[in-house]
């Protein structure tokens, strides 16, 4: 299965980094309209969401929208410690609050920034290379966002954003992997 995870994750960045120049603009415009629409953001107080990288649609206009909205801002960032984890970290200014991190992926700074527990997420928008019409994800392989959904409370909405062409009819699996709740697409939710 760990192969099979592997050829799909090369398929997949390769796929998402061939897109036209301006669709992951386009997709990340909708994706913030779609989002703010869905109920379950409208009644959080606080979402949880990833700083995006690489060719990833940018979470940036997200996070603003959950600020301009009142939301409390979660973001994760890596520890230090083995075994690595993600941390999850409240963080108020999204200008003067960031760090680079791991893969130079910005992060909180743990010095300004208060821990958060994913129990008190209500929303969370949760990254994918692709996703199944099951809800389980392809993520980069290592682990950490199934770990931390793991401990999620009865209250936290997940849900993931991405382009049609990534939703896939099936993703291999392993009963550790958490499927999300609801696929946003720029064909519907």
């Amino acid at each position: 299965m760990n192969e099979a995870k592997a050829r799909l994750r090369k398929e997949m960045i390769a796929m998402r980094d061939a897109l036209p120049v301006g669709a992951q603009d386009r997709f990340a415009q909708a994706a913030v309209e779609k989002l703010a629409a869905l109920p379950e953001y409208r009644a959080a107080r606080s979402i949880l969401a990833t700083m995006s990288i690489g060719s990833e649609w940018s979470t940036r206009a997200f996070l603003d929208r959950a600020h301009a909205d009142g939301k409390a801002i979660m973001l994760p960032r890596i520890t230090d410690v083995r075994p690595k984890r993600l941390q999850l970290h409240r963080v108020g200014d999204l200008a003067t609050d960031l760090k680079p991190g791991v893969w130079d992926i910005p992060e909180p700074d743990p010095a300004r920034c208060p821990e958060a527990a994913i129990s008190d997420v209500e929303f969370a928008l949760v990254p994918a290379l692709a996703i199944d019409a099951e809800g389980y994800r392809l993520g980069y392989g290592a682990g950490y966002f199934d770990k931390l959904l793991a401990g999620r409370g009865p209250r936290t909405f997940c849900v993931t954003a991405l382009p049609s062409q990534f939703v896939v009819d099936r993703l291999p699996h392993e009963p550790h992997d958490i499927a999300v709740h609801l696929i946003v697409t720029d064909t519907g939710a």
